[in-house]
Parts: structure tokens; sequence; C-alpha cells
């Protein structure tokens, strides 16, 4: 375990370039314009951290150009605006059809009518022999086979045992 206060590296690599822990805890301040005595002298020291100040705070002068003048903010309603369009421009999904009144109530005449004339068919269709033997009332109400007729076991297997002592290719 690292003890928690001890400074873990003395510099920091950027571009290649060293840059020393004051140059690293000071140059916030430097770019934003109240650079700290210690950061200045050692900048005064290290020709190495001076280049590489100048070089943040040129492109700090950079970052700063692209900065509007003014803080912009939406005009009243904007967020609204933008909410709308986006409901209105929402590509409509295949489910979306689902949810119109008109095609729901049509959807549910249709389906009306589909049940009734599906009912009315089979109710009125004729019934089928094979169809009514189906039924449970059916297999109920027929009479029970005729009990199998007892045949000679040791006769079947004699039968059995010859054919299987005889069978070629």
């Amino acid at each position: 375990m690292r003890p928690p206060n001890k400074i873990r590296s003395l510099a920091v690599t950027y571009e290649g370039r060293h840059m020393h822990q004051p140059t690293r805890e000071g140059l916030e301040s430097f770019l934003a314009g109240k650079p700290e005595p210690a950061f200045l002298a050692h900048l005064k020291e290290c020709p190495e951290c001076s280049e590489l100040a100048g070089l943040f705070q040129s492109q700090s002068a950079i970052i700063q150009t692209l900065r509007p003048a003014q803080e912009l903010e939406p005009s009243a309603g904007f967020y609204a605006r933008v909410m709308d369009r986006i409901e209105t421009q929402r590509s409509a999904s295949i489910w979306s059809v689902f949810l119109e009144p008109l095609f729901a109530r049509r959807l549910m005449y249709a389906s009306a009518v589909l049940t009734v004339v599906l009912g009315v068919f089979l109710f009125t269709s004729p019934k089928d022999e094979m169809m009514a033997s189906s039924m449970p009332e059916q297999i109920l109400a027929e009479e029970a086979p005729p009990a199998a007729q007892l045949v000679d076991l040791e006769r079947d297997r004699n039968t059995v045992f010859v054919q299987l002592t005889t069978y070629q290719e």
C-alpha cells in the first residue's frame, strides 16, 4: 500500500516532454491570469516547463477565440418547439397504425363480422360421419369390441422362432 500523502511522481509527461510538479499545480491559475509566485519562480529556473507553459497559454488563447462573446440563451418555448418537431418527425412504426382510432374501429368491425361468419359456417355445415364418430358421446355409446380370442401362445412362439432361424438375405 502507498502512503496517502506522498507525491507519486516528480514529473508528468506531455507530448514526450516532462512537466514538473510545480508547473502542473500552478498551470491552471497561470492560464486564468493569476499566476502563483512559486510557479513563476519555477518557470524562470526551468526552460522546459517555461516552454510548455507557453504552449498551453497559446492553446488557451486559441480556445478562448472560439468562445462566444456573450452567453447564448434559447428563446422562450425553444425546448417545447424542439420536442414538438421531434414528435412530428418521428418515423411511424408498424404498431402505430393500431393506435389510430379509425383503424382500430374498422379492425373491431372486421373481427366481429369474421367471428359471425365463421360461427354461422360451423353451426350450419353438415356433420361429417368421420367427425361425428370422434365425438366423446359417440365413443362412449359404441359397443365394446369383442374380447380377443385366445390363441395358442406356444404355437405362435414356435412360428416366430422358425421364421427367425430360417431368415436369409
